[in-house]
């Protein structure tokens, strides 16, 4: 009977950790998930179209929003583009600008094939277009049951 009841237990408490919510960036078409928890960061990184040169963009999410916290890059035009008020400073080989105050519920990309999109967090980098195609794809902070953040990417 002890045998039993304990099982009953371990059961319940699984599927209550299984079924707690957890913080994930959704990146659709597909609805991937990877875990992303309040404040925590990750870089958006492209060739920029114009001066076909590399660009980061470090963003973290914030609650439910997401916010483009600064941009680097090895060429000093790539920043400027952003018209930012503010210093851009060197560091080391690239030029970097904090961004002004911002927030989005959902970050947009147009997906190209020039473009060498990546998301690149803690646990996950993620080239867009061998994942996703040239689609206009979404990113969204959001909360998942923890066992769909466990299977949620491929």
């Amino acid at each position: 009977m002890r045998a039993i009841a304990l099982g009953i237990v371990i059961v319940v408490l699984t599927g209550v950790a299984l079924a707690t919510p957890v913080a994930v960036l959704r990146v659709d078409p597909g609805g991937r998930v990877y875990a992303l928890d309040d404040g925590e960061r990750y870089e958006y990184s492209y060739q920029q179209s114009i001066y076909q040169v590399p660009v980061i963009e470090e963003h973290a999410r914030e609650g439910d929003a997401l916010r483009i916290v600064r941009v680097r890059s090895r060429d000093l035009r790539a920043v400027e583009y952003f018209r930012w008020d503010g210093p851009i400073r060197r560091e080391g080989d690239e030029f970097v600008q904090e961004a002004p105050p911002n927030h989005v519920a959902a970050l947009a990309i147009r997906i190209t094939t020039e473009g060498m999109q990546r998301l690149r967090g803690a646990g996950f980098d993620i080239s867009l277009r061998s994942k996703l195609g040239e689609v206009v794809a979404s990113v969204t902070p959001t909360h998942v049951p923890r066992v769909v953040a466990l299977i949620g990417h491929s």
